[in-house]
């Protein structure tokens, strides 16, 4: 499908007539924002629950071209990627008419969040059933995410969740930008599907979540945002990536952990593993002078990983036989071995 044009319209539209059944006032606010109430300077959007059109992401774009990102990879290899992710971005400037930034200015921040969430979500070898081939962007801010997945990607299913009224919106926009079809929920609901065998980007709102199908996912992305969430969010999503993610799947965290949580006081680092998730990956950083927020990687608990770290019953019988050997000397062997 191409961009709608009234895209804005439509998520209300839609926003009313799912709030009885499906929409609790918690799982479509966003807590740091609201508690902020939007008193910000500069480029950066005052209202997130309005949108005024693609300009709109202009606008985002200011704002972050702003700020500048430690660059925590400098391999020269990745410069294809910048590339890649630049004339992306450069395509949808010139084609609304919007003067595009210098290269360095554009690398330092928006080039380098993309490149360095592709590579840490890729960053080491892992057996194929772990492969990435169906992902879910959640809380995907514009959208930016799609950028290098869809360019890097021949055979993928993307999906992304927002409720969040100008972040949707701009999602919309910047999916359609891409080589992949997009489905949109707010367009048809009621027909809407997630077919996971299929190439293509599935864009639908968070409260929307029973449409997500179990053990289904590869990999969960969230980035910058679930430390400004709400705790009743947090732990309903904590539950619904478990339920969706294959085993051993991954949850790709990059926030700045516990050193900044304005939404919720939950420590996450003790209720993942209470609720089925096992530490794979956390990178040993200083937060914001090697890299911008504390990237870590858990896994949905694969049964056949966890059974394999412990001894089995017959491994504990093969070990007490081998401490009662060694305590009679080797007696018991030979006496194993004259009799048997």
């Amino acid at each position: 499908m191409a961009y709608l044009e009234n895209i804005y319209e439509k998520f209300k539209e839609v926003y009313t007539k799912d709030q009885p059944k499906y929409i609790p006032k918690w799982i479509a606010s966003w807590s740091y924002q609201d508690k902020k109430q939007t008193n910000y300077e500069g480029d950066l959007p005052q209202d997130f629950y309005h949108f005024g059109g693609p300009s709109d992401l202009y606008n985002w774009f200011q704002w972050q071209f702003s700020a500048q990102r430690p660059d925590y990879f400098s391999d020269p290899q990745l410069e294809s990627w910048h590339k890649m992710a630049r004339s992306f971005d450069k395509k949808i400037f010139d084609e609304n008419g919007w003067e595009f930034p210098a290269d360095e200015v554009y690398d330092r921040v928006i080039g380098r969040n993309n490149i360095q969430d592709y590579r840490l979500s890729h960053l080491y070898p892992v057996p194929d059933r772990y492969k990435v081939r169906k992902v879910l962007d959640f809380g995907a801010g514009f959208g930016r995410q799609a950028n290098l997945w869809a360019q890097l990607n021949d055979d993928l299913t993307f999906v992304a969740m927002d409720a969040i009224p100008k972040s949707y919106c701009l999602q919309h926009f910047y999916y359609n930008q891409t080589n992949y079809q997009v489905h949109e929920y707010v367009e048809d609901p009621e027909n809407f599907r997630i077919d996971m065998g299929a190439k293509g980007i599935f864009h639908l709102p968070t409260w929307r979540t029973d449409l997500l199908p179990d053990n289904s996912f590869d990999m969960v992305l969230c980035v910058q945002v679930l430390p400004e969430l709400g705790g009743k969010l947090v732990k309903h999503m904590i539950e619904v990536f478990h339920r969706i993610l294959k085993p051993g799947g991954a949850l790709y965290l990059r926030d700045n952990d516990e050193a900044w949580k304005p939404g919720y006081k939950m420590d996450l680092n003790e209720y993942l593993p209470d609720h089925g998730f096992d530490l794979e990956f956390r990178a040993h950083v200083v937060n914001k002078e090697d890299i911008m927020g504390m990237p870590r990687i858990w896994r949905k608990q694969d049964p056949k990983v966890m059974a394999s770290r412990v001894r089995s019953q017959k491994q504990k019988l093969r070990d007490l036989a081998w401490e009662a050997d060694a305590i009679s000397q080797g007696r018991l062997r030979k006496l194993y071995k004259k009799f048997f």
